[in-house]
């Protein structure tokens, strides 16, 4: 079937950016496919990590979406950040924390100071395309902050904040952030970096 793309979305974007894929761990643990991308450790340790994860599991009954995993300095015991997830949409307001070890297991603890859910609708979402559009645009317009601004690429995600307001998150070139309305496709902000630290002298 050929995709009809409108006058104001630009090709060139809709290929740049791509939905940040989703590996499924267990029955409610899902991880994006990059979070290994800069691990150098060997496939051995991935896949005991992967492990670990798939018994936190167990204890959920919420899907969960996991973008922080850490080692401790005590071998074994590790640290795994997450945000609920509901119908696909990552609830950005509050934090589950898990640390694991031989000792504690494997049980996920929510911030409920910060957690709260929300209602939302995914009906009526700006198309993706014309997000995608409004990012590239942008990023091109801010190419000199940008990391390998040589050429723009990156991915998105769909998140809620706690009004249940939905908004898209893209990361452009690995270290920018930028985030649009998914409703009416303006950008909320936008965060480019150069993946350069600089500091006061």
């Amino acid at each position: 079937m050929e995709t009809y793309y409108a006058e104001n979305v630009n090709k060139k974007a809709v290929k740049a950016f791509k939905e940040a894929k989703l590996i499924k761990v267990g029955e409610h643990t899902y991880y994006p496919d990059y979070l290994f991308e800069s691990d150098d450790r060997d496939k051995k340790f991935k896949d005991y990590i992967l492990s670990v994860l798939e018994k936190c599991d167990k204890n959920l009954h919420d899907d969960i979406f996991v973008y922080v995993i850490m080692e401790a300095e005590t071998k074994n015991e590790f640290r795994f950040s997450a945000k609920i997830m509901i119908d696909g949409v990552i609830l950005e307001e509050g934090e589950m924390m898990n640390w694991h070890s031989p000792e504690t297991g494997y049980v996920w603890d929510y911030d409920y100071s910060k957690f709260r859910r929300c209602d939302f609708t995914k009906s009526d979402l700006v198309p993706i395309e014309e997000a995608c559009t409004t990012v590239y645009e942008d990023a091109k317009e801010n190419s000199e902050k940008l990391y390998n601004d040589n050429n723009i690429y990156g991915t998105y995600l769909l998140k809620a904040d706690v009004q249940g307001n939905l908004y898209y998150e893209f990361t452009v070139n690995d270290c920018s952030l930028v985030t649009i309305d998914a409703k009416n496709g303006l950008i909320i902000k936008a965060h480019y970096w150069n993946g350069d630290y600089t500091h006061d002298k």
